[in-house]
């Protein structure tokens, strides 16, 4: 086995119903080299109160606040002692070999950041294809970072509340070197779709695209989705009679000069082909519209 120990950080918001389950599953696995971290992001459910009383093992961080997703994995990094981390979220099941074959797999490949198991809704049957594949960019929910990694391309984006921060991370690591793996053979079951909804969330997801695009792709990439969001804000707006949606873009207005200084400050770090970069991106992203269009045919 491959030594090096793994903290495992689990971000909890009102999850007091799928904690032990959460608990439980990961005590399941055969790679018992980790340590366990429970980020409470002001739950009015009990959560914290839960894993303080029941479960000792498990290092709490209980904030007054919600700091949102990628916040709180950052406070979970700085008090890890692993070589390796894990953002977890707690409606995850795992399978019993899924850490070890992940482990296996980032040491096979040591200029890869990051590696994702493959997330299987549940009932779904697991891929036939072996091994792992470079990839712009995986889901949050049970994703592996090397300590190095975080250490050379930073944690999340703080600016980023809820939705998308995985994906900026994925192309972060990217473009300053590194590469980014799925792994289909370490399996995890999610279910998917409980960080929220509604008007709110549309305006934070929509936000949140603009702001990576903005800082991480080219311009010609920016101008792009910026006119698909603003086409996108002009029928939401009628169709809903609101003007939440124009949030987004008073929120980019107010941020504009840190962004770019951010944009700035992250291109003259590139060391990667750009181009090569954009091409992964983009295969990426017509990937995923193959399969939520798919999903889509099969639940209609």
């Amino acid at each position: 086995m491959i030594s090096g120990q793994i903290s495992i950080i689990i971000v909890s918001y009102n999850s007091v119903e799928l904690l032990p389950a959460c608990f439980a599953s990961l005590a399941t696995t055969n790679d018992d080299n980790y340590q366990l971290i429970v980020v409470d992001n002001a739950s009015s459910d009990g959560s914290a109160e839960l894993v303080r009383q029941h479960y000792p093992q498990v290092t709490l961080i209980a904030n007054q606040h919600n700091h949102g997703f990628g916040a709180a994995c950052n406070q979970g990094m700085e008090v890890a002692t692993g070589e390796y981390f894990v953002f977890f979220n707690p409606d995850v099941q795992i399978t019993p070999n899924w850490l070890t074959i992940l482990r296996q797999h980032l040491h096979e490949h040591p200029q890869a950041a990051i590696i994702c198991p493959t997330t299987l809704y549940p009932n779904q049957a697991p891929p036939t294809r072996q091994g792992v594949a470079m990839t712009a960019a995986v889901p949050g929910c049970a994703l592996l970072l090397r300590r190095s990694a975080w250490q050379a391309i930073g944690g999340f984006d703080p600016k980023i509340f809820l939705y998308w921060e995985d994906t900026e991370l994925c192309w972060r690591a990217w473009l300053l070197g590194w590469q980014v793996l799925e792994d289909f053979e370490a399996l995890v079951v999610h279910e998917r779709g409980g960080s929220g909804g509604g008007q709110r969330w549309l305006v934070e997801s929509s936000k949140n695209g603009l702001y990576s695009y903005l800082k991480l792709r080219p311009w010609s990439a920016v101008f792009g989705y910026s006119v698909r969001m603003l086409a996108k804000t002009v029928i939401v707006s009628l169709r809903q009679r609101n003007l939440a949606m124009f949030k987004l873009w008073i929120w980019h207005l107010k941020n504009l000069k840190q962004t770019l200084a951010t944009r700035r400050a992250i291109q003259a770090q590139v060391t990667a082909d750009r181009n090569a970069v954009e091409r992964l991106i983009k295969q990426h992203l017509a990937r995923g519209k193959r399969e939520r269009n798919a999903r889509m045919k099969d639940e209609g």
